[in-house]
């Protein structure tokens, strides 16, 4: 039986670690196509990962430095996943499971380095947060639960 709870609990986190990840890169892809014709622009990775960074600066207690490290690794992370994103999308098929993996594996690394940054007290924070507060998993088309699994 614990075996299966571990399972259960890897794949809460799992969808945890998506659905932020989610609404981390939500902006770039809302905002695509807002309206503006073929080729609308892309919101600034810059402004979003200040954002972030100076929201987690306040509520984790990060100092400037720690803040600094944060906000070039919200950068990297962006435009990898946009990388990431573009390089599926191009293969010709929109599977959304290699997505999901994908992105969930971008997370996990971001994580990785995150950690690295922030201090055990901080890192403590930074889950307890990401625990209460989940972020939206995106527009989901009608039907389908979670993963087409019952």
């Amino acid at each position: 039986m614990s075996n299966a709870q571990n399972k259960i609990k890897m794949r809460k986190r799992t969808l945890l670690i998506v659905a932020i990840f989610f609404a981390v890169a939500a902006t770039a892809f809302a905002q695509r196509g807002g309206g503006q014709g073929q080729g609308g622009q892309r919101p600034d990775p810059k402004v979003q990962a200040k954002t972030t960074a100076d929201t987690w600066q306040e509520k984790f207690g990060l100092s400037d430095e720690q803040r600094t490290k944060v906000y070039d690794l919200l950068i990297a992370s962006s435009e990898k996943q946009t990388a990431k994103m573009t390089e599926l999308r191009s293969s010709g098929t929109m599977d959304r499971e290699a997505m999901t993996a994908a992105m969930t594996k971008m997370q996990e690394e971001q994580d990785i380095e995150l950690k690295k940054i922030f201090s055990a007290t901080q890192w403590t924070a930074y889950e307890t947060w990401k625990k209460e507060n989940p972020q939206p998993q995106g527009r989901r088309g009608g039907g389908g639960g979670r993963g087409g699994q019952e």
